[in-house]
């Protein structure tokens, strides 16, 4: 019985401490949505397109692949041989591909532009049949099997009329070595010499915020699905505002990397 009291007493704290964050990051949220404007996003062909509701303004951003190839690694990490009643024979390997390339997102023209400069890393733990294998298997529909991918993505971004760039890293964009799909929340930051933001999962429609050191909500992103929307802060500094777009439409982009 007591056993029973103690694991209810630890359920209702639990539960309390959830909703306490939960109604305490709602609150951030909606001060930010009050000091945020607001940027519908259309993604097509590696052309990102910005426009506020009501207004006939819009801004692009650009992707391009940079001239660098793709990079590509193997490891094997082990294997392993299989013989089945039926008689069939499997024989595999296990093994970690990495596959880098380097990409940039603009916003603006070259006299007047913010760009970020970065490297897409995808890692994917596979599944690889041998050539043995695959000769006397009698399971061919199984030959190769992808067991979790996740990607990580690392640059800069800078302003060109300015001397300092702003360093930036993103990750948690796959299932994270997970046999299933997740929505995780995305783990990053936007760091230069006088600013450090950090992403947080988001309480409302949005799926991530961007937090400063000192715990406000200073920007937003919808980029899992459409319509996307970012969200900025309007009395932040102008180029901090546009680094933080930009760092935004990386992660919309990234469908495409």
């Amino acid at each position: 019985m007591k056993r029973k009291i103690l694991i209810f007493v630890i359920y209702l704290f639990l539960l309390n401490m959830f909703i306490g964050k939960t109604l305490s990051q709602s609150f951030e949220d909606s001060l930010m949505m009050a000091k945020c404007e607001k940027w519908n996003v259309v993604y097509k062909n590696g052309m990102l397109r910005l426009s506020q509701p009501g207004s006939a303004w819009v801004f692009t951003m650009n992707l391009s692949k940079l001239d660098s190839g793709k990079l590509k690694q193997k490891r094997k990490d082990s294997a392993y041989v299989e013989f089945s009643g039926s008689g069939g024979f499997d024989q595999s390997k296990y093994m970690t591909i990495k596959k880098s390339r380097v990409y940039k997102l603009q916003m603006g023209t070259d006299e007047n532009s913010t760009a970020a400069l970065f490297v897409v890393t995808n890692e994917s733990k596979e599944k690889r049949q041998t050539f043995l294998g695959k000769v006397m298997s009698k399971n061919h529909e199984e030959e190769n099997e992808v067991l979790s991918s996740e990607s990580t993505i690392n640059g800069t971004i800078k302003r060109n009329n300015l001397a300092t760039a702003w360093k930036f890293s993103l990750k948690n964009f796959g299932n994270g070595g997970l046999p299933f799909s997740i929505f995780s929340a995305p783990e990053g930051f936007l760091t230069s010499e006088k600013d450090s933001l950090f992403l947080e999962r988001a309480s409302f429609k949005a799926d991530a915020v961007l937090v400063n050191a000192e715990g406000h909500h200073v920007g937003a992103v919808k980029f899992r699905k459409k319509p996307f929307t970012i969200w900025v802060q309007k009395d932040m500094e102008n180029s901090l505002q546009d680094a933080v777009a930009v760092l935004f439409g990386v992660m919309i982009a990234k469908k495409s990397f």
